[in-house]
């Protein structure tokens, strides 16, 4: 590719992937380290994506990278455009490995038989949005994600459920801890992470990092109708994402965690793609017990009238709220916030599309406080 098409192509890639979208794709597509083969570490990530590419290109590896984008990317049919435009080899840049066959009965080739041997009644991909992650990226998300989400507690009971993101800035519901504000105490609370049980079943109690006393950087209400038991009448506006956003007195973000930072959740800008029964991952302290993982393979039910919601039928307890939903290749979509009413034959649980509050925080002036 010429010097102005990865200009291009750099500026696109910036508007849809996160740094830790892109280390996993780096390795997901090619096997290499993005640290290792291609960058280094400190710039910010349109540059990073710019040496990226032109990495790629001296490897001549980047049909493979770019159709790793193109394929997890069809939220974004101008990325996918452009790609196809600058690097049309992408498209193919993965050998098609099935097999001819001819299914013949008495040497006579059946119309209705499947023609390779990855066809249907071979092989079956039953349910098309659950995905079939590269195992070892996988799990290196999930530690990265764990290390990132923290219990909120005050006083060594657990509030609720929050997250990272930003190096000293955690994000929650505006109810877990709307009391306490109230109270004025909000120096009590404290966000503990790592605190998860062992494989030898003993539990890492974690570190406990303390709120500063004025810690609640800016919030948004939840809506009046969420204390009802008909919660959708009217629709929660624009305005009534029920976050708040914390500030710790420490950098927990920047702390060096099994030899590496521990990092934050970006928050994307723009929604990603969540059709109806896709799965969703949802990480949590329910009950103010250890980290837990919700993991239901066909949960999206669907936005609400105006899309502040997110219906989905994974499961929580008290003390999830403010829990970060994941896609099945962890990419954010929603902050957990609320269940349905109808606490005796409930239908639903409910979280707030995060590129809304996103929007919201940076709305309220607070862009800054969130890491990139």
């Amino acid at each position: 590719m010429r010097g102005e098409d990865i200009t291009k192509l750099s500026k696109s890639l910036a508007s849809s992937l996160n740094f830790d979208d892109l280390e996993d794709f780096v390795q997901a597509s090619t096997g290499d380290r993005l640290y290792v083969e291609y960058v280094g570490k400190g710039k910010p990530l349109r540059p990073t994506i710019s040496d990226l590419l032109n990495a790629l290109e001296e490897h001549g590896t980047t049909p493979l990278f770019l159709h790793y984008v193109h394929a997890r990317r069809p939220g974004k049919p101008d990325l996918q455009h452009l790609i196809e435009q600058l690097c049309p080899e992408a498209i193919g840049a993965v050998p098609d490995q099935s097999i001819t066959l001819s299914l013949q009965k008495a040497g006579q080739v059946q119309a209705d038989a499947p023609a390779n041997a990855l066809a249907p009644g071979l092989q079956r991909n039953i349910r098309p949005y659950l995905a079939k992650p590269d195992v070892r990226v996988w799990l290196e998300r999930a530690i990265q994600i764990y290390h990132r989400v923290c219990r909120i507690e005050r006083g060594g009971n657990g509030l609720g459920t929050g997250f990272l993101v930003g190096p000293d800035t955690v994000l929650t519901n505006w109810h877990v801890v709307k009391d306490v504000k109230a109270e004025g105490k909000l120096a009590e609370i404290g966000c503990r992470f790592d605190y998860v049980r062992l494989a030898n079943g003993t539990l890492n109690t974690g570190q406990l990092v303390a709120l500063r006393p004025d810690g609640c950087l800016t919030f948004s209400p939840y809506s009046n109708a969420e204390t009802t038991a008909n919660p959708e009448v009217p629709s929660p506006t624009p305005e009534e994402l029920d976050f708040a956003l914390l500030q710790l007195e420490a950098t927990a973000g920047q702390q060096q965690v099994d030899g590496a930072c521990r990092g934050w959740i970006a928050l994307p800008r723009d929604a990603a793609p969540l059709p109806r029964d896709a799965p969703l991952l949802i990480v949590q302290h329910p009950e103010g017990g250890p980290m837990k993982m919700a993991m239901d393979t066909q949960a999206v039910i669907g936005p609400n009238a105006n899309g502040t919601r997110i219906k989905y039928l994974a499961n929580t307890d008290p003390g999830s709220s403010g829990s970060p939903c994941f896609t099945m290749e962890w990419e954010i979509v929603a902050m957990h916030h609320y269940g349905d009413p109808n606490w005796q034959r409930p239908l639903f649980n409910q979280g707030v599309p995060i590129n809304l509050i996103r929007q919201r925080i940076e709305a309220q002036g607070f862009g800054n406080a969130l890491g990139k």
